[in-house]
């Protein structure tokens, strides 16, 4: 008798604590979805995209890509940085590539003919890293190319022409 006084009040104990359990999800979901919307928000307002990447570059299947040399291996750029605080002169030797999205309607303007806009293109490349320091270009070169790629798209009147601006080859000195 004794055992079974014992499963009973076991079993109301059990059932007591799925009931607060249940009780206490129910009450913190909202709490929860909440807190989510604040950091949604958070997100938003520092320009962060939690689900993906902001760039053009991950959403143009890159059978759907052209690449154009700006600057090539033998004719590489030699451009004067800005003086850092150091008062030291520094330059950079670079070779650049732009991707073209060949689904931009600027393409179909300009894809062919982008050679003809050669010399604008480098004077662009040339003007944006060199009022960038030594420094400032070895912490953040994702932001130098950033702005090449947007005063390009300013260039050709769009902003999904030019979905990407590297470096193949870039040295310092």
């Amino acid at each position: 008798m004794k055992k079974s006084l014992l499963t009973v009040i076991t079993f109301g104990l059990m059932v007591a604590n799925l009931i607060l359990t249940i009780m206490l999800t129910l009450n913190t979901q909202s709490e929860i979805k909440s807190a989510n919307e604040l950091i949604s928000k958070v997100c938003e307002a520092i320009e962060l995209d939690i689900a993906s990447s902001d760039s053009n570059e991950s959403t143009v299947p890159v059978d759907q890509t052209a690449s154009y040399d700006a600057v090539d291996s033998e004719n590489k750029l030699t451009i004067n940085l800005k003086m850092d605080d150091d008062g030291v002169a520094h330059f950079c030797v670079l070779t650049c590539t732009l991707t073209e999205n060949m689904q931009s309607k600027a393409f179909e303007t300009y894809g062919n003919t982008i050679g003809d806009y050669g010399s604008r293109i480098q004077s662009i490349i040339q003007s944006t890293i060199s009022s960038y320091t030594y420094n400032e270009i070895l912490s953040d070169q994702q932001a130098v190319k950033d702005e090449i790629k947007d005063k390009v798209n300013a260039l050709f009147g769009a902003s999904d022409f030019i979905i990407s601006v590297d470096f193949p080859s870039i040295n310092f000195q």
